[in-house]
């Protein structure tokens, strides 16, 4: 007799044997009981967590020739007809296969016929979102007004794709993804009943591997099978999967921290050379982290290693988070890279040149010997309205603040940045303009400009600009003197790093001040 895969020769044949959907099969052993029988069920869900098993299963127990029973007898000719595949009233339909409009009306064609064998006439159509618009259209008026004796049971992983006059026909059962400890659970069973031995630990990997898919998992058995000779150890099953031990991945977080780049390049080419899987990897990077923060703030986490707790201790809480949106954003990205190693070592690189305490240190050292002073807003006086201020007496009013408090926007405010201030008298207000920027004065400006300086003041204010020298010392000349002072100290505290340093003598690179990119100050 021919082998029987796993997958198969495991499928359950009735509600116990369901794993992880507690919650449908007692919805739908509950209706049996009490005879309420839809005409039409959608069972929706992932892949391999039981939609085609559970539509076959209810397929038996309404067509069981004891009565209709949430037990079904798996005895009758019926039962074992529909096990082996060979019940005439059980129609099951591919639909990605099937999906012109020609192949939904040939399906339908004998629906009003009573079932040969059976109490129902079961048409199971699989992953049904494929069909066409206009096969939808044709199974609609099925769905309306079906003949007493047909049952309709449609599977899909996609059911956004479906139209709502469909979804509105169906009894919806979601069915959850299976949590990796009932995959596990089930893997042992499974091997326990083909008596072959294996480690308890050899069985994590394969559950998590599944992703949460109970076929998936029972396929990767199967694999593993073969690969350890019947003798399933975690080792063995690691290597298959192309994972490591923990162990590595948290050493790859204690390079990190320790910015101990000979050891982390260490651990890549190992990792490299075990042909691991690095997307496995990143994932399991930012499961550690997400326990690293969790074990900050809760002090205590289940199945947390000791090791992990140890290392969150030597980070703040905005390290980790950094550290996590990195890993994400790199395992978002690894399919773009060349190959998933330089994409990995890239992930690496960020981790190591970032370092956000740090940042904000040299930010405030910066902040605090390049800040100009602050000087008051102008001060209104009732008693001197006609108080001629000189260009010294004009600072201490300070023009750049006086122009951010007038709140100008587009070629006004650029046209007051190029401009210094030369006097105030009689509410007539003189400027000088840099002789470069000519272009950006008109009468139009001009205009807004004194009308904004008259809201400030609150009374009427007229305006003149003339002309200034070369070399002028306006706003915008000072501003940008500025940012090249902060460029420069931004730029000497980079090639100061340890980090930055390191990785300009591993790959003997150099440092682009031209992608130096600084943050906007208020």
């Amino acid at each position: 007799m021919s082998y029987q895969v796993l997958a198969r020769k495991y499928r359950p044949q009735s509600f116990e044997q369901l794993i992880g959907q507690e919650s449908t099969c007692r919805i739908l052993k509950n209706a049996l009981n009490t005879q309420r029988i839809h005409h039409a069920y959608l069972f929706t869900g992932t892949r391999g967590v039981g939609k085609t098993t559970l539509a076959r299963l209810l397929a038996k127990c309404v067509n069981c020739q004891t009565k209709i029973t949430p037990e079904p007898c798996n005895q009758c000719p019926t039962c074992l007809a529909i096990n082996s595949n060979r019940f005439t009233d059980l129609i099951e339909v591919d639909a990605a296969s099937r999906t012109k409009v020609e192949d939904t009306r040939d399906l339908l064609a004998d629906v009003h016929y009573a079932p040969s064998q059976g109490r129902y006439k079961i048409y199971l159509i699989d992953e049904v979102h494929m069909l066409s618009s206009h096969s939808f259209n044709a199974l609609l008026k099925t769905l309306e007004e079906p003949p007493p004796h047909v049952i309709f049971l449609l599977a899909t992983t996609d059911p956004q794709r479906l139209p709502a006059t469909i979804l509105s026909r169906c009894l919806p059962f979601h069915l959850k993804i299976i949590s990796a400890e009932e995959i596990s659970d089930h893997l042992a069973n499974v091997l326990k009943s083909e008596n072959i031995p294996y480690e308890p630990e050899a069985l994590i990997p394969l559950a998590q591997a599944a992703h949460g898919s109970l076929r998936d998992a029972l396929s990767l058995l199967d694999q593993a099978i073969a690969y350890t000779c019947q003798n399933l150890t975690k080792q063995d099953i690691n290597t298959l999967l192309g994972q490591v031990a923990s162990t590595e991945v948290t050493h790859l977080i204690e390079a990190i921290i320790n910015e101990d780049t000979i050891q982390l390049w260490s651990l890549v080419e190992k990792l490299n050379d075990l042909a691991v899987d690095f997307s496995w990897v990143i994932d399991k990077l930012l499961i550690f982290l997400h326990e690293m923060a969790l074990s900050q703030r809760f002090k205590t986490i289940r199945n947390s290693e000791q090791a992990l707790i140890d290392l969150a201790q030597k980070l703040s809480p905005e390290d980790i988070q950094l550290y996590y949106q990195i890993v994400l954003l790199s395992r978002r990205d690894l399919t773009l890279a060349p190959t998933p190693r330089l994409g990995f070592e890239m992930m690496l690189l960020r981790m190591l040149a970032f370092k956000p305490d740090k940042q904000i240190d040299d930010r405030c050292q910066i902040k605090k010997s390049v800040t100009p002073p602050v000087i008051p807003p102008p001060k209104k006086t009732s008693t001197q309205p006609n108080k001629i201020i000189t260009p010294k007496v004009a600072q201490d009013l300070h023009w750049p603040t006086l122009i951010k408090q007038l709140k100008l926007t587009g070629l006004t405010y650029a046209l007051a940045q190029q401009c210094t201030l030369k006097s105030y008298k009689d509410n007539h207000i003189s400027l000088s303009l840099d002789p470069k920027q000519i272009a950006l004065r008109s009468a139009k400006q001009e205009a807004k400009l004194a009308q904004a300086f008259s809201d400030h003041f609150s009374k009427p204010t007229t305006l003149e600009i003339k002309l200034g020298a070369e070399n002028l010392l306006t706003p915008a000349h000072l501003e940008q003197q500025y940012k090249s002072q902060r460029l420069e100290q931004t730029t000497a505290a980079l090639q100061k790093d340890p980090a930055i340093q390191a990785i300009m003598q591993t790959f003997d690179a150099k440092l682009q001040t031209e992608s130096i990119q600084l943050l906007d100050e208020d």
